[in-house]
C-alpha cells in the first residue's frame, strides 16, 4: 500500500519530499561520438536536458556555423573583397580616433611611445 501512495504523490507518508534523481553530464554524453547524446530516462525533463547538451555540442563543434555557411555560395573574390573592405573600415576608424585624439594637442615635449590612442587599440 505504501508503494502505491509514494507512486502517486510527490511526498512520502512521513511528510518528506521524495528524492528526485538528478543527472550528471556524463549520463548524456556518448564517449567517442561528439555529434550525439543519449537520453538516460523516458521523462520529458531528460529529453529537454539532452537536447540542451546536444545543442551545446553542436555549437562547440561549429556544426551549425558550417551548415549556415553552406546555405549560400559566395565567390572567393567576393570573400576577398569583403575582407579588404572590412580592413579598410577598421583602418579608417583607427585613423579617425587618432586624428580626434591629436587634433587640439599642444606639443611641449614629444611624448613617449606609450602615449596616444594606439596604446588602447
Amino acid at each position: 500500500m505504501k508503494k502505491e501512495f509514494n507512486k502517486d504523490r510527490p511526498y512520502s507518508s512521513d511528510g518528506k519530499k521524495q528524492f528526485k534523481k538528478r543527472w550528471s553530464r556524463q549520463d548524456f554524453y556518448i564517449k567517442g561520438n561528439p555529434n550525439g547524446v543519449k537520453v538516460p530516462d523516458s521523462s520529458a525533463a531528460a529529453l529537454e536536458k539532452s537536447l540542451k547538451y546536444l545543442k551545446r555540442q553542436m555549437k562547440d563543434a561549429d556544426v551549425i556555423g558550417r551548415v549556415r555557411a553552406k546555405q549560400e555560395y559566395i565567390k572567393p573574390s567576393a570573400v576577398r573583397r569583403k575582407k579588404i573592405s572590412d580592413a579598410k573600415r577598421a583602418q579608417w576608424v583607427k585613423d579617425r580616433v587618432s586624428e580626434r585624439f591629436w587634433k587640439d594637442h599642444v606639443w611641449v615635449v614629444p611624448p613617449g611611445k606609450n602615449y596616444g590612442p594606439e596604446r588602447y587599440g
